[in-house]
């Protein structure tokens, strides 16, 4: 197999069969070193066991989608090897990352704290950006998205849905294990010619709390797997 992508969180291997295997690592994104955030774009550390959980965690909400009919570049995966094989996927431009808040925290709060306060609730606030990590992710509109022309009207809004279903989906199975989702962001791309969630589903790319408290990378992967 042939390394195609070195990444932050994963290695990205080509097959002869055309399809991808993901190798997950133990590292950790954020904005400063040491503290882990699923907004950042950098890595800030490595703990044991985080690949591997992230892992677990995305098996199970793929396998989940798929029962649920959620297009996904999702195929299998192999957890004692630490690997997920996908389906190939064509990004739209550079990449896209998709972002729903059920809170005001984080990146929210510094923005636009002018207007509130951390852990204000919030009516499923959509936000897109563009993967940059040169200009740290820019946010986009969807107009902005049109005019760059990396996506038609029509695509975004079919993002836009699949991308509150999804989440709304993920939201209320923490529910039920008495977690809260604050935020979350997915990705997708083009699989098979049709618009699919790509990437991964994992603690590095949400906040989950209980009790008030943030839910760190392992403990949360343990609970949902």
């Amino acid at each position: 197999m042939e390394l195609v992508k070195t990444g932050k969180t994963k290695d990205v291997y080509k097959l002869p069969d055309g399809n991808y295997l993901l190798k997950f690592k133990d590292t950790v994104t954020g904005h400063q070193p040491g503290v882990s955030d699923p907004g950042g774009n950098k890595v800030v550390g490595s703990v044991e066991g985080v690949g591997s959980g992230a892992l677990k965690m995305s098996t199970y909400y793929f396998e989940l989608m798929k029962k649920r009919n959620i297009p996904t570049h999702y195929v299998s995966a192999d957890l004692s090897k630490g690997e997920m094989l996908v389906r190939p996927a064509v990004a739209f431009g550079k990449g896209l990352e998709f972002v729903v808040r059920y809170k005001a925290v984080g990146s929210f709060v510094r923005r636009f704290g002018l207007y509130c306060k951390e852990g204000d609730e919030l009516p499923k606030v959509f936000e897109a950006t563009l993967k940059d990590d040169d200009r740290d992710d820019p946010p986009v509109t969807r107009e902005i998205i049109v005019a760059l022309k990396l996506l038609t009207p029509a695509q975004y809004d079919e993002i836009y849905g699949e991308t509150i279903k999804i989440c709304d989906l993920i939201y209320d199975d923490l529910k039920s294990r008495g977690l809260e989702l604050i935020d979350i962001k997915v990705e997708f791309g083009m699989v098979d010619g049709k618009i699919a969630l790509i990437d991964e589903v994992s603690p590095g790319n949400m906040r989950v709390y209980q009790d008030g408290k943030k839910v760190d990378y392992l403990t949360l992967s343990s609970i949902v797997q």
